[in-house]
């Protein structure tokens, strides 16, 4: 690999200078152009402004200023983000109707020393967290009363002790592994080696008291307002799924097996929007996690099994099995073990199964894909998928047909469908 001395002769005025200039008329163009049918609800025009307004700040900003903001803010964003979620700061703003506050007054509240609170939130203000609003005196903002709310908030705190400490340790781990996208020689993850464990990424978080719940809500808090695979002008369910499905009450069928569907949430929309569907819902996961489902209140249609899906698959031909984010956690070698055991359940020309994943685009990936990417390949050594990855998985090793893929308006996420080769 190169080094930094291999590049000894760039002019030092290429860092001082914005980073592209020449687009910044068009972005700022556009911008313009397209706010003018900005509404709260029309997500798509509002997509489309952030992503220019975020293009435009990386035109304007020297490298110098990008390196900066990456080292001296990434970091301590989360941090200071962190604490104010544990020590309830954002909670306590918002008392009094969210009036501002003096910090000697929080910090009496928070039981924390003033001085040091000061610093704190003048570092959240400086960034935009919350509005200073006189000396040593803040409110909250938008983006700060949602930080009360747990399943926003709480992943910042899990971030700093679970995700951080391994991404940090990737570069380290790539070194090691002569930049080859695998586990090292002991065979270990980066994230099991920050964390100094030899468990699973998900095992070693549910070791840590209260920490699988914090994790479970920044995943929820990561689907939160987004198209779900059976939202209308998705998946057409009724066409795919519920035409043709047994419709015998009394032969046991199920209908819909979440495999490895954790707490519920998926199959839980399922069964509000479409309460009629023919057959049994199922969740399978792990002891742990179906134990803390079962005091969520879920529907009481879904049935709660304990299945590890490494193991053979019990249910036989269900009309449907279906996995969210599942096989981006595991290595083509073992989420074929996994396929295995689903497609000998599966019954012929009557089966499908379902698989809620990314599939990244061959050019242009958003961020959110790309990011994820990356975790993947430090929590487990895994990735995310292009449609020509799934394709080679799921049809040339696990000798299934892909039937579609279908991805809603603005989602991340697409639906690929698979049946048996008939």
């Amino acid at each position: 690999m190169g080094s930094q001395h291999d590049s000894a002769s760039i002019d030092v005025s290429v860092a001082l200078a914005p980073c592209d200039l020449e687009a910044v008329p068009g972005l700022v163009g556009n911008i313009a152009s397209l706010s003018k049918d900005l509404t709260a609800t029309e997500h798509e025009t509002r997509l489309k402004v952030l992503a220019d307004a975020r293009a435009l700040v990386q035109a304007l900003e020297t490298p110098r200023e990008t390196m900066l903001r990456h080292l001296w803010t990434n970091g301590t964003s989360t941090a200071a983000l962190a604490i104010g979620v544990e020590t309830g700061l954002f909670v306590h703003m918002l008392q009094n109707n969210g009036a501002p506050k003096k910090v000697p007054e929080i910090a009496e509240a928070l039981g924390a020393e003033s001085d040091l609170l000061a610093r704190i939130m003048r570092y959240l203000a400086s960034m935009g967290y919350i509005a200073e609003t006189g000396i040593n005196e803040f409110a909250p903002t938008s983006f700060s009363k949602a930080m009360a709310i747990p399943i926003i908030g709480n992943g910042y705190p899990s971030g700093c002790r679970v995700v951080i400490p391994g991404t940090l340790k990737l570069p380290e781990h790539m070194r090691e592994c002569g930049y080859r996208p695998s586990t090292d020689t002991s065979g270990l993850s980066a994230f099991q080696l920050a964390h100094g464990t030899t468990l699973d990424c998900f095992s070693y978080i549910y070791s840590l008291p209260g920490e699988a719940e914090y994790f479970s809500q920044h995943m929820a808090a990561s689907r939160l307002g987004t198209p779900r695979w059976m939202d209308a002008g998705f998946y057409p369910v009724a066409d795919r799924l519920i035409h043709g499905a047994d419709d015998n009450k009394d032969s046991g069928a199920a209908f819909l097996v979440d495999v490895a569907g954790s707490t519920g949430h998926d199959i839980n929309a399922f069964r509000q929007e479409y309460p009629d569907a023919p057959g049994r819902l199922v969740l399978q996961d792990l002891p742990k996690v179906i134990a803390t489902a079962a005091n969520l209140g879920l529907d009481p249609k879904i049935e709660l099994m304990e299945h590890d899906f490494f193991t053979e698959q019990p249910l036989k031909g269900a009309r449907t099995y279906y996995m969210h984010r599942v096989l981006h956690d595991w290595s083509d070698e073992e989420a074929l073990r996994i396929l295995k055991h689903i497609k000998d359940a599966m019954r012929p020309g009557y089966s499908r199964l379902l698989i809620n994943e990314n599939v990244i685009p061959a050019k242009s990936a958003r961020w959110e894909m790309t990011a994820i990417d990356l975790s993947m390949l430090m929590f487990t050594g895994a990735k995310e998928r292009t449609e020509t990855d799934w394709r080679a998985l799921l049809e040339k090793s696990a000798g299934l047909r892909v039937t579609g893929i279908w991805t809603g308006t603005n989602s991340l996420e697409s639906l690929i469908e698979c049946e048996l080769v008939s």
